[in-house]
């Protein structure tokens, strides 16, 4: 075999090592080389971790992730420079056409971002939070265009809608407390729970006896926005700050009550 035609093969090899493999072109040179044959330097890469991190896919997904860095760096606070805090949350936000007065989806991204407290940020969860997201975002505009599947999975994933909701008492409740004040509980409430209790599919949809909460369904809530403003009022002659378990239960008891109160149990912590 000549010279020329030896190189023309080894070539149309790499090329199909790095078709097989998403390898870069001197990684999949270095394991055609070494393991001569095509099948034993595809077990090779894929049983090499360091490898397929340095593949194109691995390099595309960090160049990413430094993107993300970069932005969380505009946002971080120059007296606390392992945090985004208020200030910077606030100039995010306005970049993100976000109102943080009465768009949910903040709340979507402090569940999905790992923020541990209101208005900061962490950059590890930060950027890791966006990695995972579809879309391959790596800019403040590919932020942006995320935002309204967030949104919509709030008001119509039962799952998703437990995951933020719950993240959030923790999020927002005082420092050193177990319970929210009444008045923050009810302001969460009025954001949350009418857009879900209107959005087709709900996350709020009804479930019948024994089906386990979490679940989707395709029966509208049953539970409306005339009980909605009866619980509110039944919370305000109450007046009592909300326990964690009051403020968990009272999705799964929107969930799983009839029309006529059949199923209500008095009780109950709701």
């Amino acid at each position: 075999m000549s010279k020329s035609s030896s190189k023309s093969r080894e070539a149309a090899t790499i090329s199909e090592f790095k078709e097989i493999t998403g390898a870069t072109t001197n990684e999949a040179t270095k394991f055609i080389k070494k393991y001569k044959a095509l099948d034993a330097a595809i077990d090779a890469f894929f049983n090499d971790p360091a490898a397929q991190a340095n593949s194109a896919g691995g390099q595309a997904a960090k160049t990413r992730e430094k993107k993300l860095g970069e932005i969380w760096d505009r946002f971080k606070d120059p007296s606390n420079p392992r945090l985004i805090t208020i200030e910077g949350t606030m100039a995010m936000c306005q970049e993100l056409e976000i109102d943080p007065e009465s768009d949910p989806v903040l709340f979507c991204l402090a569940a999905d971002l790992g923020s541990k407290s209101t208005g900061e940020w962490e950059k590890a969860p930060f950027v890791s939070g966006w990695s995972a997201m579809p879309g391959e975002i790596d800019s403040i505009q590919g932020m942006k265009r995320r935002l309204p599947a967030l949104r919509q999975a709030l008001v119509s994933d039962p799952s998703y809608f437990k995951k933020v909701y719950l993240h959030t008492f923790d999020l927002i409740k005082p420092g050193g407390s177990r319970v929210l004040p009444l008045d923050t509980a009810i302001d969460m409430w009025t954001l949350f729970i009418p857009p879900a209790l209107s959005s087709s599919p709900s996350a709020l949809s009804h479930l019948p006896p024994g089906v386990p909460q979490n679940t989707s369904s395709t029966e509208p809530p049953q539970f409306a926005q005339a009980e909605f403003d009866a619980w509110i009022a039944f919370q305000k002659q109450k007046n009592r700050a909300v326990s964690k378990d009051t403020w968990s239960l009272f999705v799964d008891f929107i969930r799983s009550i009839d029309k006529e109160f059949k199923e209500y149990d008095e009780g109950g912590e709701c």
